[in-house]
């Protein structure tokens, strides 16, 4: 034993000098890792700093040129253009509050008839962000609001301040060399940046600069418009300038037809007078800036702004009384949707969804009750929701002229009516159930359908191969696959979402 204990010690060092040599190496081995990775981050860092300092230089030499060849365009004779009246809104008959339905009907076996299908629309391009550099940070801010929203750009009023000679062709050209200077770079910047942080969209993008240019130059004067026309040429949209009686005005094409906005037909191609509805002639600059893109009148999502919530409202189910909400909605967004305009794209009320704070209030509680059940049950549950826990107007009783609602404005308004009802139920079967929607447009009428996972009996049409099967937020008391009596044998469109 005595000459065991050496050799285990002997053994314990060397194990422990082996153990220390790998630590070592390890650690070795570990910094190398470090040091390589750092090595290839800076170089990352450096790669993208040289791309960006490459593609602000190029966009740079490209706007000197193009403001250049712009300013010396404007100088030619405007085109004397007529005014169009606008468009109002289509006016479709709107059905009354249906009876109750029929007790005990025997499902449907044969698809529903239907006409047109329209696929989803592929969403035009978003006008990309131009590459200007970050103002300094030390340059005074220029404070405005736009939809109960603070917001703030790197602006020094004193500098930034300009008055136009006069509204002639000379004028509007010196004007734009004085705009193409540097030192507006700053207030871009910052006005495009809150375009995305805002999440504005292009509508409210042009409210922004609207707010922003007024602020800074007077309301209404020809000084603002002018620099909202810079502002939105430097940022990639299409838009003419325009003059008539003295004042400038400009001219602002969208992917769709926009209701209730006069306009003027340039190159075929719907151009409105966003600040003002006008009749008569327009003297017209048709000169283009490179690289424009249409507006969209699209939403994607809902814009993201300063919360002023209301008094919370409640909505109960009842069929199913244990489905019930209390919602508060927000006073900037409701300002937002009622400055919205009408347009042909009137799905985009169903594609912009339900805000973050209604979602947050709504959301749990819808899914408290229907979480377990099968789809066909849940969807039930959401559908005598939507059915039952609003009271029902038309447009004309409600307002007194046709307007779509988007969904939070449900739970704003006292009431609403069939495309309304829809257009909340696509959004709430859509994002608590993830199953597929198609609208349903019957003359004077809108209704859903539901692409279930499981076989549901019931009135149903054929899309792509799929059944989607009828749900009708308006014929109250209807269960899943219920079709309204006088629409049984009617053609309908269908729009997919």
């Amino acid at each position: 034993m005595k000459q065991i204990f050496p050799f285990i010690l002997v053994l314990l060092f060397a194990c422990s000098a082996v153990a220390q040599v790998n630590r070592d190496a390890f650690d070795q081995q570990r910094q190398q890792i470090r040091e390589q990775y750092a090595r290839q981050k800076n170089q990352m860092r450096q790669q993208y700093d040289d791309a960006r300092k490459k593609a602000e230089a190029e966009y740079a030499a490209f706007r000197k040129k193009a403001n250049e060849e712009y300013a010396a365009a404007v100088k030619k004779a405007w085109q004397q253009m007529g005014v169009q009246p606008a468009v109002p809104k289509p006016k479709e008959p709107e059905p009354p509050q249906p009876p109750a339905p029929e007790p005990d009907k025997e499902p449907s076996t044969e698809p529903l008839p239907q006409g047109e299908v329209k696929p989803l629309p592929v969403p035009p391009p978003p006008v990309p962000a131009p590459p200007i550099p970050e103002p300094e940070p030390e340059v005074p801010t220029l404070r405005f609001v736009v939809y109960g929203t603070n917001c703030q750009a790197h602006a020094n009023v004193e500098q930034l301040g300009f008055k136009l000679t006069s509204v002639d062709e000379k004028g509007v050209a010196a004007a734009w060399q004085t705009l193409s200077q540097d030192k507006y770079d700053g207030l871009l910047h910052d006005c495009l940046a809150q375009r995305e942080q805002l999440h504005l969209g292009d509508w409210g993008y042009l409210r922004l600069l609207q707010s922003a240019t007024e602020q800074l130059l007077g309301k209404g004067s020809n000084e603002a418009v002018m620099l909202q026309m810079y502002l939105l040429a430097q940022s990639g949209y299409r838009v003419r300038l325009a003059k008539a009686d003295g004042r400038l005005v400009l001219l602002i094409p969208f992917s769709h037809t926009v209701y209730n906005y006069s306009y003027v037909s340039i190159d075929g191609l719907n151009h409105y007078l966003i600040t003002q509805n006008k009749v008569g002639g327009l003297q017209v600059c048709k000169v283009a800036f490179p690289r424009e893109q249409v507006a969209s009148i699209q939403l994607s999502e809902l814009p993201a702004l300063q919360e002023k919530l209301q008094t919370k409202r409640s909505f109960s189910a009842k069929r199913f009384g244990t489905l019930r909400a209390e919602v508060s909605v927000n006073r900037s967004l409701i300002d937002f949707m009622n400055d919205y305009p009408q347009s042909s794209a009137w799905d985009c009320y169903a594609r912009a969804g339900l805000s973050e704070n209604v979602k947050a209030t709504l959301y749990p509680a819808l899914r408290s009750q229907i979480e377990g059940k099968s789809p066909k049950k849940a969807a039930f549950m959401l559908l005598d929701f939507v059915q039952s826990a609003f009271s029902y107007a038309t447009d004309q009783e409600q307002f007194g002229y046709e307007r779509p609602l988007f969904g939070d404005e449900n739970f704003y308004y006292p009431k609403n009516d069939c495309e309304d009802r829809s257009i909340l139920y696509s959004i709430l079967v859509r994002d608590l159930l993830g199953l597929d929607v198609v609208l349903v447009n019957w003359p004077g009428h809108l209704a859903t359908a539901v692409a279930f996972s499981e076989e549901v009996e019931g009135d149903y049409f054929i899309v792509d191969g799929r059944r989607y099967t009828v749900c009708d937020p308006t014929y109250i008391g209807a269960p899943v696959g219920e079709t309204m009596p006088q629409f049984k044998h009617v053609e309908a469109k269908l729009l997919k979402l």
